[in-house]
């Protein structure tokens, strides 16, 4: 099987580079990536833990999501996170004079959490995802955090109503 997904993988990588037509280029490149993350990646024996914070690949999205590698919240405890997949929030750069809207949580860079610069975790992007996807950990969320991303979650999702 290996020697197959191999070949098909060399095959994708001569034809992307004779394609000019960047459409073609990109689904090639999106081909590779998931033949790649599929078939080759070792799926990482880590438990996961909610809280913890890791490098996942986010590449290869459509339109206005998330892509590239960016650290994510894993939300999803223990006992609900499977072998296979796991439940993330993405974090991101925090531009200046960015205004934070009600479904992002603004974590301040420190000694302790090791961002280069302050981000936000934004709770529009939660998602689940192979923990194929998964490359590095991180750090824990500091506490002070938490509780304000669970209450933002149970407001996003009706989960509560809120009080008038």
């Amino acid at each position: 099987m290996n020697k197959k997904i191999n070949r098909l993988q060399n095959l994708v990588n001569q034809i992307k580079n004779d394609i000019t037509i960047p459409i073609l280029s990109d689904f090639l490149n999106w081909f590779y990536d998931k033949l790649n993350i599929h078939f080759n990646k070792k799926t990482p024996n880590l438990k996961y833990q909610k809280w913890d914070i890791y490098f996942v690949s986010l590449w290869n999205n459509i339109w206005s999501e998330l892509n590239k590698n960016r650290p994510c919240v894993v939300y999803s405890k223990r006992s609900y996170n499977n072998k296979n997949w796991v439940v993330i929030i993405p974090l991101k750069s925090l531009k200046k004079k960015k205004i934070i809207n009600k479904f992002q949580v603004k974590i301040s860079k420190s000694k302790t959490n090791w961002l280069e610069k302050d981000s936000i975790v934004d709770i529009f992007y939660i998602k689940n995802l192979s923990t194929k996807r998964i490359n590095k950990y991180i750090w824990k969320l500091e506490e002070l955090y938490l509780e304000e991303i669970d209450k933002k979650i149970i407001k996003m999702f009706w989960l509560k109503k809120e009080k008038q």
